[in-house]
């Protein structure tokens, strides 16, 4: 069966709460073997604060094969960790980093097929002498030497980010041409082995209000984006745009392409999560594995409440099958094309 490591978060927020009221479905548990990578004794806490249903584990090593129906813990802490819900400790945040890290080695180990991160808190993360913890997306772009990217998906609608998580004054600059073929090309990539769109059609979003005004409100889209989105058009992508953000998402304008190519955080997301918050899934793309997580943060406000809803982690799950399953049937349609090709031609002879 396919194999998913599970990261456990922040283990003072709602990440536990949203994991184990997804694995508590015995049809969930059945489409995957799953690896949570959290101890015996901060799953408990967490369970003894919830009303869920059974959920037998077995105590293994990451890869080890699972009995029907039961998911394999293991710890990758090797120490007692303190459950402190909705605080931010430096226990908490070592130890979310510890869950990541475990769960990432398993991944390199070929031992799992797919990676489920639970959220954590950015500022939590302890300092690194390499570089400042940006979140999930920097980190592993950062560890598996890739450059990643962020796309969040739901029942059709998909957007990807330029940027992501810079401040708002760095986002011009940032924005050259060869970033935006960059993050073009990732895109167009993911749509088609991702989520399994030929020719997929994009819309990219303008950086000024009311795409600069005709220059009235910022040159960005007269003297970057729109000689660059000619370009990308000479060369066969089917791109449109730019387009003021409030109008495009205002006249549902996401519908009417395969995916949406926002130039900062806020600008695409906001539209993105009052639409699908409960449902929504962060796919990180481009990294030579699948990654998914919930839309949403680590909720301190409601942590240990039974509060949480687990639409967006279980949708997580959902996508990561689904995105490994594309891969697999990728890999199995352009394998060995040539070779094949000759077998035939000689059977045919």
């Amino acid at each position: 069966m396919m194999r998913i490591a599970i990261s456990c978060g922040d283990p003072n927020g709602i990440g536990l709460e949203v994991v184990l009221k997804t694995l508590a479905h015995a049809e969930v548990r059945s489409m995957a073997q799953f690896y949570l990578f959290c101890s015996p004794q901060v799953m408990a806490y967490h369970r003894k604060s919830l009303q869920v249903g059974d959920i037998p584990y077995t105590q293994v090593a990451p890869g080890d094969p699972l009995p029907s129906g039961r998911i394999g813990l293991i710890d990758p802490w090797n120490r007692e960790v303190q459950v402190d819900f909705g605080q931010l400790t430096d226990e908490s945040g070592q130890a979310a980093l510890d869950s990541l890290a475990a769960a990432c080695d398993a991944v390199e180990a070929g031992q799992v097929d797919a990676l489920v991160t639970a959220p954590l808190s950015k500022a939590n993360i302890p300092p690194s002498s390499e570089a400042p913890f940006t979140g999930h997306t920097g980190y592993l772009g950062q560890r598996f030497h890739a450059k990643p990217l962020m796309v969040m998906a739901a029942e059709g609608m998909r957007v990807a980010l330029a940027t992501e998580h810079i401040a708002l004054n760095a986002v011009a600059p940032a924005l050259t041409r060869e970033l935006l073929t960059q993050k073009l090309d990732a895109f167009e990539a993911a749509l088609t082995l991702d989520f399994g769109v030929q020719r997929p059609r994009i819309a990219v979003l303008s950086i000024n209000p009311h795409a600069g005004d005709g220059g009235a409100m910022g040159r960005e889209e007269i003297d970057v984006l729109t000689p660059w989105i000619e370009s990308m058009k000479e060369r066969g992508s089917l791109v449109t745009g730019p387009f003021p953000s409030d109008g495009f998402f205002g006249k549902a304008g996401h519908r009417q392409v395969d995916g949406v190519l926002s130039m900062y955080h806020d600008q695409g997301l906001v539209a993105f999560k009052i639409l699908h918050f409960e449902s929504g899934v962060n796919n990180t793309c481009g990294l030579p594995f699948v990654r998914t997580s919930p839309d949403h943060g680590v909720g301190l406000d409601i942590a240990g409440k039974d509060q949480a809803d687990a639409q967006s982690f279980t949708a997580s799950v959902f996508q990561a099958i689904d995105r490994v399953r594309m891969h697999q049937q990728h890999a199995e349609l352009t394998a060995h094309v040539l070779p094949k090709f000759e077998q035939k031609s000689r059977r045919d002879s």
